[in-house]
């Protein structure tokens, strides 16, 4: 989780331009996947259609990762699944509101309420992944050790 929370500050901390050259690439890597042999020109106005819609999935898959993580962290503890879960949003969310205050102070970088509501979507989505993942093995090894 501590790892995650470094690697989201990491990318918060990078300067506007910095932050706009990687999703560049990485949407230019996506249209080329499924865009074979496209002219350059019309290969930029997808680039620059496709971009932010790159972007906002990266926050939204990257707190995923967090939510997964930050769940595990939370699971640690003998606690009932419901506060479990409400914990574990919690702070992801809370999370979401320092890492966007955070980048009011990075040059060129502003803080956005609709990144904190991606983000916290992205971490509840995580921590419902785990809990059913997690209910699903349960069910798997309780029927495993009843066979046998």
């Amino acid at each position: 989780m501590i790892s995650w929370m470094a690697m989201i500050f990491k990318f918060s901390n990078e300067p506007a331009d910095t932050s706009q050259n990687t999703s560049l690439r990485a949407t230019k890597i996506l249209v080329d996947i499924f865009n074979k042999n496209i002219e350059p020109e019309r290969e930029n106005e997808l680039i620059e259609k496709y971009d932010p819609l790159v972007r906002k999935l990266a926050h939204f898959t990257l707190y995923i990762i967090g939510g997964i993580s930050i769940i595990n962290f939370v699971n640690t503890y003998s606690l009932e699944e419901k506060k479990k879960l409400v914990y574990s949003i919690s702070i992801g969310a809370i999370y979401a509101c320092t890492d966007e205050f955070h980048q009011l102070f990075v040059e060129g970088r502003s803080g956005q309420f609709t990144d904190i509501l991606i983000d916290s979507l992205g971490c509840a989505t995580g921590v419902c992944v785990f809990l059913c993942v997690k209910k699903i093995l349960e069910e798997l090894i309780w029927k495993k050790s009843n066979i046998l």
